[in-house]
């Protein structure tokens, strides 16, 4: 469902000095000067913390910390030239500067303030040693990006300086007992600290990275730059000598280790609408036998109405009515048509799926329920009988178990459907009713039958956005909706216990009576934090490698750690920015660099490999038409998608280039005739041949990431893991790009045989999307190579030693 309606492990990364160096501006070019960009904010009543959150930091809450001054807060960031769209949070309140020049919508009914960086602005230099460290805005606030616990008691400390301002961060602690594990260890003496490993960064933000497994340590950060030495610890950033530091404190016994499933960092997704997959028996077809389709299931004698009318479509490919409906008056599509898709039409696909390198099945919800995309459940505890039965589920899901697949549901909590059991019990019996309180009610009765939600249903009960058909559910005894969605701490909430109960038995039971592998949790921002806590609880107990997904549109690292969910599906930091630069060409590379690099840094590593990257899905217009049928566009970002950090989705039928506008025309029937178009059997194997590119090898599954080129319309990043090194070029323009890249010590110390095999005499890339090499430049003791690409078009390099081998070529 619409979240807007509602609103790396770090592995050891190419050596910087080995990449190129570039300021990045936000308009997509290269080499702009920083600016010296200062914002205030004057309160009018007193606020324990406020924050500055806009473009420039991916919108994060903590991020950057504005400090009172006279009355006033105030922050100054070294900004590149352009546009930045920012707001001000004051104790989680989100308040526009009604001081800008000028403003945009902020997507939820609001605006977002918006500044013009120019050269009116005074020049900032930041350089490495020109001994002075630039402190403002810089913060640690403890958060699960900046310390994370893996199951191994490992704790990773992450922090930032400003891009290219200091020359080596330095992490002094003092454990206890003292760390002691691989890569874990004191380098230095206690006096000195360990140095940090810089191990990303963005336009903004250069990031370090220390791992300890200390159980126990106060710890603070050095910052050093030529001379100069600066410190951050609880008191905020201040030039040394400071004198007695005010360490920050870590103690394992208090955190919850943060662990995600092997499995999704190593799978490619496949999202499936059950409806409209196959139709694999069609003696469950709808019949519509149901109590709740009495009346609606018939057309009048006219044969036309705005109203309801649920009924099946003979003809699987008849997929008009989902542009317009041939019954409606007003020019709307078929909300309530039906195909007659099912779980054993996905079943006799498996082999079509495994054959395209799908190891992840998603499915929409899949509950009994009066619509086509079941996202009303009439019962959480029932497979909608048109799809089959439990026992077939469970049997289908046994099934891919066998061959290596996982399965995941949706689940749809903060709000069940009107012919959900409880609902209709409260609606019948009032307040009578044992399940009166899970529901939110503002006067009873509620006029006409129970079939239909009434025409004016937020006069009656609280529901999701207005739509009667989807009541929302009562969590919080103590307070009404939404103001309980925001509630971490349970013991601030009264909880409704019977509805709580329920729905996690409701959880563990398809996990542990069917063998699902995993949760797809719809508006999961519209529940209570506390409840998710409870949830991950019950599934991690059920099932210790249960995948855990939010579905949140917008930055969310407060969702993702080890209380709540492993990972979200990734519209922000992957879906976003690969409309805005492949898609539509609304970035350039550099832009397009900066809006994915928050994605890989706000979250922990952890979460980042399970993310879900998709580029559209069952709530948004499908990529192929965004992009207006060009197929070259299409392929650009699906070897993006397969070769990024995160796990790629498909949504059914891209691979086979289906189209379709928004809902529900993005929920057409699958393309089984597809072998017929010589334009999508291409686009088959395109996807085939890179899904099973992307789960053969560990560099892009496991491996570390690092920007070689963002310049203009290209894009271009290695992957790498030990041996195994990808190089990736995106061409996102019209015109054909020449470019060289300079690969970085780690595939320098591959191909000249020093970090893998020995007495090499001549080393290539080769390119997996056309097959063709290209020389590597080993000249001047470095690796560099330099690459042609055609308009929107990219390639996928690996090198690959031609001569003297102790084992086969990885690219053949």
């Amino acid at each position: 469902m619409s979240r807007t309606l509602a609103r790396a492990i770090a592995l050891p990364l190419v050596a910087l000095l080995a990449l190129p160096v570039l300021a990045f501006g936000a308009d997509g070019g290269t080499g702009s000067a920083l600016k010296r960009v200062t914002f205030t904010f004057t309160a009018h009543r007193p606020f324990d913390h406020v924050f500055l959150a806009g473009t420039f930091n991916g919108w994060s809450t903590d991020a950057t910390p504005m400090h009172l001054d006279t009355g006033r807060y105030e922050v100054t960031l070294p900004l590149p030239p352009g546009e930045y769209r920012y707001k001000f949070v004051a104790d989680g309140e989100w308040i526009t500067d009604e001081k800008a020049k000028r403003f945009l919508p902020d997507g939820f009914g609001g605006q977002n303030s918006v500044i013009d960086v120019d050269e009116s602005f005074a020049g900032l230099d930041l350089s490495r040693g020109d001994g002075r460290v630039f402190l403002d805005g810089l913060a640690h606030r403890e958060t699960a990006w900046e310390r994370s616990v893996g199951t191994d008691g490992t704790v990773a400390i992450r922090t930032r300086a400003w891009r290219g301002d200091v020359e080596e961060v330095r992490l002094l602690w003092s454990g206890s007992p003292e760390a002691a594990g691989e890569n874990a260890g004191r380098s230095g003496s206690p006096a000195d600290g360990d140095p940090m490993l810089l191990f990303d960064t963005d336009g903004t933000y250069d990031y370090y990275r220390l791992e300890l497994s200390s159980p126990r340590f106060a710890y603070h950060f050095v910052l050093v730059d030529g001379e100069s030495r600066a410190t951050l610890d609880r008191a905020g950033p201040h030039s040394e000598p400071p004198g007695v530091p005010a360490p920050f404190e870590f103690d394992a016994a208090g955190q919850v280790a943060f662990r995600t499933p092997d499995w999704v960092k190593d799978g490619v997704i496949y999202q499936i609408f059950p409806e409209r997959f196959a139709n694999g028996k069609p003696d469950n077809d709808p019949d519509f036998s149901e109590w709740y389709y009495e009346g609606v299931t018939e057309l009048p004698p006219s044969g036309k109405t705005n109203g309801e009318y649920f009924h099946l479509v003979d003809d699987w490919y008849d997929v008009a009515g989902l542009v317009r409906s041939p019954y409606k008056t007003d020019g709307k599509p078929d909300w309530n048509s039906f195909y007659g898709g099912d779980i054993e039409g996905v079943r006799a696909n498996l082999d079509y799926l495994q054959d395209i390198g799908v190891t992840i099945i998603y499915f929409n919800p899949v509950f009994e329920s009066k619509s086509n995309h079941k996202y009303d459940a009439a019962t959480y505890r029932k497979l909608d009988p048109h799809f089959g039965t439990n026992e077939e589920f469970a049997a289908f899901v046994s099934e891919c178990h066998e061959r290596g697949m996982r399965v995941v549901i949706d689940l749809a909590i903060n709000h069940s459907g009107h012919t959900h059991w409880a609902f209709v019990d409260a609606r019948e019996k009032g307040e009578e009713s044992e399940y009166w309180d899970w529901y939110e009610w503002k006067k009873w009765p509620v006029p006409g039958g129970i079939v239909n939600a009434p025409a004016n249903p937020l006069d009656y009960y609280d529901c999701w956005w207005g739509f009667g058909a989807m009541p929302n559910l009562n969590f919080d005894l103590s307070r009404a909706n939404p103001k309980e969605q925001s509630v971490i701490d349970i013991a601030e909430a009264s909880p409704n216990w019977p509805l709580v109960n329920h729905l996690l038995d409701v959880a563990e039971y398809w996990l542990v009576e069917v063998g699902i592998d995993g949760y797809r949790l719809d508006v999961a921002g519209e529940v209570p934090f506390w409840f998710w806590e409870l949830f991950r609880e019950r599934v991690r107990s059920a099932n210790p490698d249960a995948y855990i997904l939010g579905e949140l549109w917008d930055a969310s690292p407060e969702w993702v750690n080890g209380r709540y969910f492993d990972a979200v599906m990734n519209y922000k930091f992957f879906r976003d920015p690969v409309l805005a630069f492949i898609a539509r060409g609304d970035y350039g590379a550099s832009e397009f660099d900066r809006a994915l690099a928050p994605g890989r840094l706000i979250y922990a590593d952890q979460g980042v490999r399970a993310m879900m990257n998709l580029l559209d899905s069952h709530d948004t217009e499908r990529f192929l038409t965004t992009v207006g049928g060009d197929a070259r566009r299409l392929k650009l970002a699906v070897l993006f998608a397969m070769t990024y950090v995160g796990a790629p989705s498909i949504y059914y039928g891209d691979e086979v280039a289906m189209t379709g506008a928004h809902d529900p025309d993005c929920r057409r029937p699958f393309l089984w005739n597809w072998t017929e178009d010589a334009g999508r059997v291409e686009m088959h194997g395109y996807f085939r041949d890179l899904a099973r590119l992307r789960t053969s090898r560990e560099c892009f599954t496991r491996g570390d990431f690092r920007t070689l080129l963002a310049d203009g319309a290209v894009f271009a990043f290695r992957r790498g893991l030990g041996d195994d090194h990808a190089v990736v070029v995106l061409n996102a323009g019209e015109k054909e790009a020449t470019v060289s890249l300079v690969l970085g010590d780690e595939i320098h110390r591959y191909v000249s045989g020093s970090g893998g095999p020995t007495g090499l005499s001549h080393a290539t890339l080769r390119d997996h999307v056309t097959g063709e090499s290209v020389n590597i430049d080993r000249s001047g003791g470095g690796a560099s190579v330099t690459v042609t690409i055609p308009p929107l078009t990219g390639r996928v390099y690996t090198p690959v030693v031609s001569e003297i081998m102790s084992h086969p070529p990885d690219g053949k």
